[in-house]
């Protein structure tokens, strides 16, 4: 069978539900953003095959592509979890927790996965070097913590307002005008302006991301207003 000509993986796949070849089948219908076929052949697969890695990971990316990143999350989890040994479901998997906002801890565990299989990728390599030494100075800092208990309200909004502005550091292709918006949602208003700027760079409708900005900016405002209130 040319695991490439769609019609013979359809008309195969009517005859054999319980093909191990669904995510073949699955991607192809994926590539022509029919995720509802895609979502079909996964579901349909990954109940004849629950621990299928490629499944999981091909579903991963639907759930991706339709702004599902949470599901997105356990999907690729599961994906991990059947074949430890699949690289590109390691990174996006940390990728997704980046945008998600997941713990530095949780991230570099992640991360320091993605380095075990691949000790190349540059990305994964300067995240653990940037988290481990953040976690140094820390730790060096700590002593001086206790002359400060007066002024914890103080300390705890600064604190916000920082993870507020932190870097995303999210790859190029992973941006997104639905990114932005789960961003938005979260009050994560400069991570999105991020996410924006990068859009910008691939291209993307400059009108829209002319509004987005718009949008995002006011939101930036609105929420200063408010902290300087509290």
């Amino acid at each position: 069978m040319d695991l490439k000509n769609q019609i013979e993986l359809e008309l195969y796949f009517a005859d054999h539900f319980d093909t191990i070849l669904f995510p073949v089948l699955a991607d192809i219908y994926l590539n022509q953003e029919d995720y509802r076929r895609a979502r079909k052949v996964c579901n349909i697969g990954l109940g004849y095959h629950e621990n299928d890695s490629a499944g999981r990971f091909v579903l991963a990316k639907i759930e991706k592509a339709e702004g599902n990143l949470k599901d997105a999350e356990k999907e690729l989890k599961h994906a991990i979890k059947y074949s430890p040994d699949h690289i590109d479901a390691a990174i996006m998997y940390c990728e997704i927790q980046t945008v998600l906002g997941r713990s530095p801890s949780r991230l570099l565990t992640s991360w320091k996965k993605v380095f075990l299989l691949d000790p190349s990728n540059q990305t994964a390599k300067e995240f653990i070097e940037k988290v481990e030494s953040s976690n140094k100075e820390d730790s060096k800092a700590k002593p001086q913590a206790k002359k400060k208990t007066k002024k914890t309200n103080t300390s705890k909004t600064k604190r916000k307002i920082e993870e507020s502005t932190d870097s995303l550091n999210v790859s190029v292709r992973l941006a997104t005008f639905t990114l932005v918006n789960v961003l938005k949602n979260q009050a994560l208003f400069y991570q999105a302006l991020e996410v924006l700027d990068l859009l910008e760079q691939k291209g993307e409708d400059p009108d829209m991301i002319r509004l987005e900005r718009n949008s995002v900016k006011t939101l930036i405002k609105t929420s200063e207003k408010e902290n300087k209130k509290s």
